[in-house]
């Protein structure tokens, strides 16, 4: 397991952010994690984004919103691909963009390999849940080598992580969570899973 714990004298204040829909979202903490406030589609305009201005009928109102708080919340850093984000929006137009507003608050992170069970704790005051997710979503944590000849899924993601964590163990002092299939379920049959934990005391 690893805990990181940051200073929670931390002014938290409101981040902004323009992502062109043909551009990788990037959002990042100095101190402190992600925690995204709300994501939105701009106005019709705006300069940077596509390759001229668009007349008013190329605007189409068809969009899906990218999910960042799923893909951020809790990370230091996070850069999320066009690709992706094309993925995500099934009316592309390059016209369009983003509007991310995330604050940085301090946190404490938790991960457990598979198989094995998580301890948060806080000394003062209560735990308060930021993110979790039962998966995997990079090809390093919780591998001693990467398995040989099998598909590594680093795009997997336990639906119902963050509903469970926070009904187990918000407002409480201590907490311990079973990572595994047993209590998440399986999100991608094959894959090393981890349980990743994002919170704080408050």
């Amino acid at each position: 397991m690893l805990l990181v714990l940051l200073s929670c004298s931390q002014r938290i204040s409101a981040e902004t952010v323009n992502t062109c829909m043909d551009s990788d979202l990037h959002l990042r903490c100095d101190a402190g994690v992600i925690l995204v406030k709300s994501v939105k589609l701009g106005p019709q305009k705006l300069k940077g984004c596509g390759p001229a201005t668009p007349p008013d009928e190329m605007y189409a109102m068809c969009f899906k919103l990218p999910p960042a708080a799923k893909w951020c919340n809790g990370l230091a850093e996070c850069v999320v691909n066009k690709k992706k984000l094309l993925e995500n929006d099934p009316c592309f137009n390059p016209y369009k963009y983003y509007i991310t507003t995330y604050t940085c608050i301090p946190a404490k992170t938790s991960v457990t390999c598979e198989g094995k069970q998580s301890g948060l704790k806080c000394e003062y005051g209560r735990i308060k849940i930021i993110a979790a997710n039962y998966g995997r979503t990079d090809d390093r944590t919780c591998l001693q080598r990467r398995p040989f000849r099998r598909h590594l899924n680093t795009d997997c993601y336990s639906p119902k992580s963050l509903a469970l964590v926070t009904k187990r163990c918000e407002g409480t002092r201590l907490c311990s969570v079973s990572a595994s299939n047993d209590v998440f379920s399986d999100p991608c049959s094959g894959t090393r899973k981890y349980l990743w934990i994002s919170y704080y005391c408050s």
